[in-house]
């Protein structure tokens, strides 16, 4: 694991956009909460992932030779950094088990129904912990050949499912409760843009700091137009009805799509290339956390260290959110809130903290 290794600006960019693409498509939560108000989500979150990335990245330009868990050290002090450090740790290692138990799911409920969940999981696990011992670099070239390939197949499949649409999905406007509104936009802010903090932790690692945030602020926008058209396509394929009881509703929207008659199970494919893609969020998360976790406890051998992380992270999703009943209260009810801190609060105290410490250096000269 080379901690060393640079990325240009636009790696990072389509490693954003890989990391909430690959995720985000599984479930749709915010769709069967929203139905056609979902835009509203979708702006709400483009709005605030913005902002987040404009902070984050404020912080990085004033402290170009430092990665920002020293930046943590500079601002809070050793052991109040130490403590927010630790909560964004527990919250990492929360969202990474979960998207562990996310896929897992996924596969054994609809493709390989008879294989135990543990043993997707060792899998995912495996190739994520080994991902991260390769390094950073690897990671963010093989992004920009999986990606493409992805893109192509989805734009292709949009294609053939507009001969599918049924209803109008934009009408009537306004229909979904306040309460549903409040939640759907949270849930998938939780699960995408707030997720920011972690590409923090990245960007001094990136060579041209000054075009990180053109780069990541496309990748975002495209980000959100992408989860526009998947939930709009969904429901003017499926129905409202349909959309509210299926488990995985964009899954059940490309099994629409039939090429002749050799190709009716198109939709493998797509899921193949999606599952690579998905394994990026993984591999992001479990590779941020090795990296605070080295500097919050003082780890100086990496290769072991990198292997006690991957061990942890399959015993923490072997153990967690067992009942898909359990997984999805969680993701709607809790998760939302206890981001708040590390996704939100964090950045904000470090913003603070820096235009302080700015103000104060300026009087001083």
């Amino acid at each position: 694991m080379n901690v060393q290794e640079k990325i240009t600006h636009l790696q990072l960019g389509w490693l954003l956009f890989g990391f909430i693409a690959g995720f985000e498509s599984v479930f749709l939560t915010e769709t069967k909460l929203m139905k056609q108000d979902v835009w509203i989500a979708n702006l709400f979150n483009i709005v605030a992932g913005i902002a987040l990335l404009g902070i984050i990245t404020y912080v990085q330009r004033q402290y170009p030779n430092h990665n920002l868990t020293e930046i943590c050290d500079k601002l809070l002090g050793k052991w109040l950094s130490k403590v927010m450090l630790s909560i964004y740790l527990l919250n990492n290692l929360e969202s990474a088990s979960g998207s562990f138990r996310a896929v897992s799911m996924f596969y054994t409920t609809v493709i390989l129904p008879k294989t135990h969940s543990d043993y997707l999981i060792m899998v995912y696990a495996a190739c994520s912990t080994y991902a991260v011992y390769i390094g950073l670099g690897t990671l963010a070239r093989s992004n920009l050949v999986i990606l493409p390939l992805f893109l192509i197949g989805f734009l292709i499949t949009c294609l053939f499912i507009i001969p599918e649409i049924q209803t109008n999905p934009f009408l009537p406007q306004l229909k979904s409760s306040i309460p549903n509104r409040v939640i759907g936009s949270m849930h998938l802010f939780t699960f995408t843009f707030s997720q920011m903090i972690t590409f923090g932790f990245l960007m001094s690692r990136v060579e041209n700091m000054k075009r990180i945030f053109p780069s990541c602020m496309i990748a975002i926008l495209l980000s959100g137009l992408y989860l526009i058209m998947i939930s709009y396509l969904t429901l003017s394929s499926l129905g409202f009805n349909f959309v509210d009881t299926s488990a995985y509703p964009f899954f059940s929207t490309i099994q629409l799509v039939k090429l002749g008659e050799y190709l009716e199970r198109i939709e493998v494919l797509l899921v193949g290339l999606w599952t690579v893609l998905t394994m990026v969020y993984m591999v992001v998360m479990q590779y941020v956390f090795t990296l605070v976790a080295r500097h919050v406890f003082g780890i100086s051998k990496m290769k072991p260290f990198v292997l006690a992380i991957g061990l942890l992270f399959f015993a923490h999703a072997c153990k967690s959110f067992i009942r898909t009943a359990d997984h999805f209260t969680y993701g709607t009810k809790i998760y939302p809130l206890s981001s708040l801190i590390p996704c939100v609060a964090f950045p904000i105290l470090l913003a603070v903290m820096t235009l302080i410490k700015r103000k104060r250096d300026n009087a001083i000269s």
